[in-house]
């Protein structure tokens, strides 16, 4: 499925337009009909018999009006307040406006906040929805002082349930939710594809339960490279989870090795070793500090140990590894900056890099050149993708897709970069969003965990499949082993090790998936 900016929403739409000759009107007309079954299913009207609809001068406001002849028609009790003067109107905007009056349900025009405050308060607590239908995407800077900010705070501050038409009023891809005030919606109809607004940076909480509803426009109109942002779907690496061939052996899967641990933190080096044979590689090996080799055997006999003392002892068996995770639990220290220079000279097979092994190459940026046709996978968090790349967290908050996408295509990496809505970007520059997770995987070692499970797909997938597909399908199955943990021991106790107790079955229940963006 693909994730649409502003100004791919509305280029698509053009397309529909000019090139398959669809009217704007009809398309208005689907929005609103696929608006309203939604709104209807969640608030039917034995419950919530009557709906005010809020509503602006532009196509989102068209929408609004164009659902509010149909909740009419379907026995709704309803009004519609327009903050806009009805000469204002966009043409298909003032087209639904004029049907509103021959139904008779002339629209009120509000001028004050006063004035809405006044038609909020005369609706019959609990028994009303809202539909906000006043931006969509048609916002290009946050809404800070006047009648919209005011109206919006009203709306939030009543205790009635919201429905917003595409995107909640006030939220916008260019700048932070916080930035400005904007409608809190209980659910969002997102028209014909999600935007990257309801998710970045994270203003998913704020849409509430968002659903992408079909509004007639043909889908092959997506399929151009412009458009380089996807959320992924168990569809997109089905073929990785293909049933094995009885008689394969351990060698057909592929042998990772995992550069990790400490002798103050040998657990990252554990976790993540253990998580490369769950996700199903056929070996593992573990280069530990001597004195952490028991420990490491005895947590999981069946990841291998090769204890080194200096960088040449890795670089000895480099040759025998389909894949190379190095950095959990490292510790940031001259040694492991020794280590990753190594790695990143000689490793020929693809290299992950995660956490320590990150954040030595703090000023260190021109290490990272130079692998040529050699894979380079950088899995950072937040905070460790700042530092790599000289700014604050908050900056990479804010603006995550732009500073993720720019450094893949200038490095020629290959980026995870870890949060809510985990991005991984081609050094193509192509990006998947990844749609599983919960806030209990914010836990120690999940970090490690994924790490581990990157290693282990690429270990056993890697040439046959492109290693971008590889590295969204980890994450996603990351996501959803910590989803099925969270099912079973809730959100507040889950632990790295649970995530990975759930790792085989997230695989085995794939198709057990539903997206939370898809109806059904």
């Amino acid at each position: 499925m693909k994730v649409l900016l502003n100004s791919w929403m509305r280029e698509i739409d053009c397309a529909a337009i000019d090139q398959r000759g669809i009217p704007a009107l009809t398309l208005m007309e689907n929005a609103a009909v696929a608006c309203c079954d939604h709104f209807t299913a969640v608030f039917p009207r034995n419950r919530y018999p009557a709906c005010l609809v809020l509503a602006g001068k532009g196509n989102n406001g068209g929408d609004g009006m164009a659902i509010a002849r149909l909740l009419l028609e379907r026995g709704y009790d309803v009004r519609v307040l327009l903050l806009a003067r009805p000469g204002d109107l966009g043409p298909e905007a003032r087209t639904n406006y004029d049907r509103l009056l021959e139904a008779g349900a002339a629209p009120g025009l509000v001028s004050s906040a006063a004035a809405l405050k006044k038609a909020l308060a005369a609706c019959e607590t609990g028994e009303t929805f809202l539909v906000d239908a006043v931006f969509g995407t048609g916002l290009n800077q946050p809404v800070r002082a006047g009648l919209f900010a005011e109206a919006f705070r009203a709306v939030n501050q009543s205790s009635m349930p919201v429905a917003a038409v595409d995107i909640p009023s006030g939220l916008g891809e260019n700048f932070p939710p916080a930035a400005g005030v904007h409608v809190r919606a209980r659910i969002t109809a997102a028209l014909h594809a999600l935007k990257w607004t309801h998710l970045n940076p994270d203003g998913s909480p704020d849409c509430g339960r968002i659903r992408v509803v079909d509004i007639g426009i043909p889908r092959d109109l997506e399929d151009n490279d412009r458009y380089y942002m996807r959320l992924t779907e168990p569809g997109d690496f089905k073929a990785l989870l293909a049933r094995r061939p009885r008689a394969a052996h351990k060698g057909e899967f592929g042998h990772a090795l995992v550069v990790a641990g400490s002798a103050e933190k040998p657990g990252a080096g554990i976790l993540a070793s253990y998580a490369v044979l769950r996700a199903g590689a056929g070996l593992c090996t573990a280069a530990v500090p001597p004195q952490n080799r028991d420990i490491s055997v005895l947590a999981h006999p069946e990841v291998m140990t090769l204890p080194f003392r200096n960088p040449e002892e890795v670089n000895a068996r480099l040759d025998e590894f389909s894949c190379v995770l190095a950095g959990p639990g490292l510790g940031v220290n001259p040694d492991t900056l020794r280590v990753v220079s190594m790695l990143l000279q000689k490793a020929r097979s693809p290299l992950v890099l995660d956490a320590d092994a990150i954040n030595v190459l703090d000023g260190q940026a021109p290490l990272l050149c130079g692998r040529g046709q050699r894979p380079l996978v950088l899995t950072p968090h937040p905070g460790e993708f700042a530092r790599l790349v000289g700014k604050a967290v908050r900056d990479i908050q804010q603006d995550r897709l732009h500073l993720a996408r720019e450094f893949a295509l200038r490095q020629g990496v290959y980026l995870v970069l870890k949060g809510h809505h985990t991005l991984t970007v081609s050094p193509q520059g192509r990006v998947w969003v990844n749609p599983t997770g919960n806030p209990g995987m914010a836990t120690a070692g999940s970090g490690d965990v994924l790490g581990g499970m990157i290693a282990g797909l690429i270990a056993q997938h890697y040439p046959q499949h492109a290693l971008e597909l590889i590295l969204a399908a980890a994450v996603f199955l990351h996501g959803y082993a910590g989803d099925l943990a969270a099912r079973e021991f809730g959100e507040t106790g889950l632990t790295a090790g649970d995530i990975i107790r759930f790792i085989p079955k997230s695989i085995l229940k794939i198709n057990d998936f539903h997206s939370p963006f898809l109806a059904g």
